[in-house]
């Protein structure tokens, strides 16, 4: 499997990432949920997509497309997150990874019922809530090696490259959920660019 952060980190998305995993080959449909103007898509690659890349930015943007039988992904151009209450309220499944600049937020995910997190502790273990649609995958995750200072008893609280380890579990996460992982063809890949009106 290829280190799916640095693709994207290749492909520019470095200052903001908010890519949400949504279970549903309807790709009009979930864009339409997540808040798209269905009149205002392009189809175009990422490459093209990249030219409104405007991070927490006032104008809403989503690109979005299959991703693999069963499986829509967005991924936010320019704006915040998108509100997930609707998928939710469609009974879909979903989980949203979310970072800005250096900081990883914790993973958002709904199972068609409710939703929640899947939070961050030390030394990179991501914990989610017992009976979590998350459990079978984080059990093939184990446990993250601690540091040799916290076995001698070093003050050390947790590792320069906390946050890398979460993000690249998160996106494990949604990689196994969705069958499939983030590659070059994915990002060669033509999906819609829309732009979402404020709910």
């Amino acid at each position: 499997m290829n280190d799916q952060w640095e693709l994207l980190l290749g492909a520019g998305l470095g200052r903001g990432f908010i890519g949400t995993w949504v279970e549903s080959d309807e790709t009009d449909i979930v864009a339409a949920l997540l808040g798209a103007d269905p009149t205002s898509h392009q189809d175009c690659n990422l490459e093209a997509a990249m030219a409104y890349y405007r991070p927490m930015s006032f104008t809403e943007r989503i690109w979005a497309g299959p991703h693999t039988d069963g499986w829509t992904h967005v991924l936010t151009i320019s704006g915040p997150p998108p509100m997930t209450d609707r998928l939710t309220e469609a009974s879909l499944r979903f989980l949203q990874v979310h970072t800005m600049e250096a900081q990883v937020h914790d993973l958002l995910c709904g199972d068609g019922v409710t939703t929640t997190w899947a939070t961050q502790r030390w030394y990179g273990e991501v914990i989610a809530n017992p009976g979590s649609m998350l459990e079978p995958y984080l059990r093939e995750v184990g446990r993250p090696a601690m540091p040799e200072a916290v076995h001698s008893g070093s003050w050390i609280t947790e590792p320069e490259h906390h946050g890398r380890i979460c993000l690249e579990t998160y996106l494990f996460l949604a990689g196994r959920m969705s069958g499939r992982f983030i590659d070059r063809e994915w990002l060669g890949e033509k999906r819609r660019l829309y732009t979402v009106t404020p709910q």
